[in-house]
């Protein structure tokens, strides 16, 4: 009989499934025409908030978007990271936050995934001040 995962075994178990990765904080992916030489000018991100449920799902649609370069780069929390949350975030990102057709672009596909409805987006200059709450949000489409 074979016996179950041992504590440490389940505390620090890698997956795939961000539902299930104890290993890290967030799984990320970049598009294959990313350049980390590139000109980040003033980066952004849209914020999806998703359920344990959901979430493995979810960023699977968002990884092929990236791998299919109709977005740049995404990371998506792990099991580990949301931990003591009610859920997972997934950030999907942007060159320039100033750039709002850029910013559109990437939010018509996300629609065109399935995210539908109100999402925010928060300019990376905004969370490393930490700035939350009613002010968080650069653009809410």
């Amino acid at each position: 009989m074979k016996e179950g995962l041992g504590v440490e075994e389940r505390l620090f178990r890698k997956s795939d499934k961000p539902s299930e990765d104890y290993s890290c904080n967030w799984h990320y992916k970049k598009s294959p025409s990313y350049n980390e030489f590139a000109s980040v000018v003033a980066p952004g991100k849209w914020c999806i908030f998703v359920s344990p449920a959901e979430v493995d799902e979810e960023w699977s649609k968002i990884r092929d978007a990236i791998e299919n370069d109709q977005l740049m780069c995404a990371k998506v929390s792990t099991a580990l990271r949301s931990m003591s949350r009610d859920g997972h975030v997934i950030c999907v990102y942007t060159r320039d936050w100033a750039d709002r057709r850029d910013l559109m672009r990437a939010r018509d596909v996300l629609r065109s995934l399935g995210f539908v409805e109100e999402l925010g987006y928060k300019r990376d200059i905004d969370t490393r001040s930490g700035k939350y709450g009613l002010d968080e949000w650069h653009l809410r489409a």
